[in-house]
């Protein structure tokens, strides 16, 4: 019965996710010109990323996080379902602060822990159910998820919701600050990044995540509600100027 059919569209489940965002790194990193793990860009991320993690209240998550740096100059980072973590050199250039990158990827981490991607792939499968007259034909039973036939493509354009992106940022800061960051070093990147569009393209990065005036109030207010000194925010250097 057709009524019934986007009810049987799940949650793809943690193995799922595992499955398809290592598939998807693997494309990632046979066409993109991935940085060697000796690349002072890939250990400053990397620290960053160990920090976050030693962070992380859910130390027994499934998830197996990664850290890669991609060459590139779009501003850019995100995160795949399981944990690979990418952030690109054009973003990296544009960050003043190593509290600005570990909001960035404490934002990305918490799409992760929450599962955002499976959430937004269930409901885009029921919402397609909704608008086909014959929503049998998806059969989810015989695999939409198999990881053969859902490429990287799917993975990254797939969009979050604003709750998805509120929870994320809220997250993000909560674990940026358990990792010793300051909370400020979100706010500011996210500034920079509302900053960087106006007058021309936008930046990658806010094509998935949307940013406002609201959305960057949000963040301060939260920042302000911990009502604590927080140490400087450090700068973001690189050995040996790289």
């Amino acid at each position: 019965m057709a009524a019934s059919a986007p009810a049987q569209f799940s949650k793809p489940s943690a193995a799922q996710q595992l499955q398809l965002g290592k598939q998807a790194a693997r494309e990632l990193r046979s066409k993109e010109r991935v940085l060697p793990a000796g690349d002072p860009r890939v250990e400053v991320v990397r620290r960053v990323g160990r920090r976050l993690l030693a962070a992380m209240a859910d130390r027994t998550s499934p998830w197996e996080y990664s850290f890669d740096v991609i060459d590139s100059n779009q501003i850019n980072a995100f995160a795949l379902p399981g944990g690979p973590t990418f952030v690109y050199t054009g973003l990296l250039s544009h960050l003043k602060s190593e509290d600005e990158l570990a909001g960035v990827m404490g934002h990305e981490l918490t799409h992760v822990r929450k599962e955002h991607w499976a959430y937004a792939y269930r409901d885009q499968q029921r919402n397609n159910a909704l608008l086909t007259l014959g929503a049998l034909v998806f059969r989810p039973s015989r695999g939409v998820l198999d990881a053969a036939g859902l490429g990287s493509t799917l993975l990254l354009d797939l969009p979050f919701s604003r709750r998805h992106e509120t929870e994320a940022d809220q997250g993000g800061m909560d674990l940026m600050v358990r990792a010793g960051y300051n909370p400020q070093g979100m706010v500011d990147v996210f500034q920079m990044l509302n900053e960087t569009s106006k007058g021309g393209r936008p930046p990658e990065f806010l094509s998935d995540h949307p940013s406002d005036s609201k959305r960057i109030r949000r963040m301060q207010e939260q920042a302000n509600s911990m009502n604590r000194n927080f140490a400087p925010q450090r700068p973001l250097y690189f050995r040996n100027g790289g």
